[in-house]
């Protein structure tokens, strides 16, 4: 889980004179004007749907996978830390211990990752499933200091995320994105 500290969301190159806005900003923002457009009553009048949402089984899928790989490697800190402070009859003992979390670390990483990808290309069933996944990607990254996607995961995050809402607001516009009527 590496640290982004330049990733944009707008392209210089699609808006040259506008601002940089990060992806920390973009979802916080769009948590943000979710949490103000909608109220009991719009969300009535558009039709939302009361069927169990799947992002919120993805939502958990990946939270559970994130706090067990979270917790592997404050365990692995812990014992590199015993390993350090160690006499030396101790070190054989300590280093396979090691050796061990270090190994759990990959099949727990893809988890992570596979947990991640689900999370990412599941298309919200509700407004209310929008704005958790929104809020959850946050949440991750205020925890962790880093981008819960690497590469290009926030994107599709971000679609998925815009599909719900426009299927809420109004179900004329397309699946693509944005109506150009």
């Amino acid at each position: 889980m590496s640290q982004a500290d330049f990733a944009y969301t707008t392209s210089r190159l699609l808006f040259p004179a506008g601002p940089a806005v990060r992806r920390r900003q973009f979802v916080t923002g769009g948590a943000a004007i979710l949490a103000g457009v909608i109220t009991p009553s719009w969300a009535e009048s558009v039709g939302v749907s009361t069927a169990p949402d799947p992002i919120l089984d993805a939502i958990e899928s990946h939270r559970r996978v994130f706090e067990e790989l979270g917790r592997l490697l404050a365990e692995q800190d812990a014992a590199e830390r015993e390993l350090r402070r160690a006499p030396y009859g101790r070190r054989a003992e300590l280093e396979a211990k090691l050796n061990g979390l270090c190994e759990a670390e990959g099949a727990l990483g893809r988890a992570e990752m596979k947990a991640s990808r689900q999370l990412a290309g599941t298309v919200p069933g509700s407004l209310k499933g929008a704005a958790a996944a929104l809020k959850y990607v946050r949440e991750c990254y205020e925890i962790g200091q880093s981008p819960l996607y690497e590469d290009d995961g926030y994107r599709l995050l971000l679609l998925s995320t815009e599909r719900a809402i426009c299927a809420a607001i109004d179900p004329a516009i397309p699946h693509g994105g944005v109506d150009t009527r």
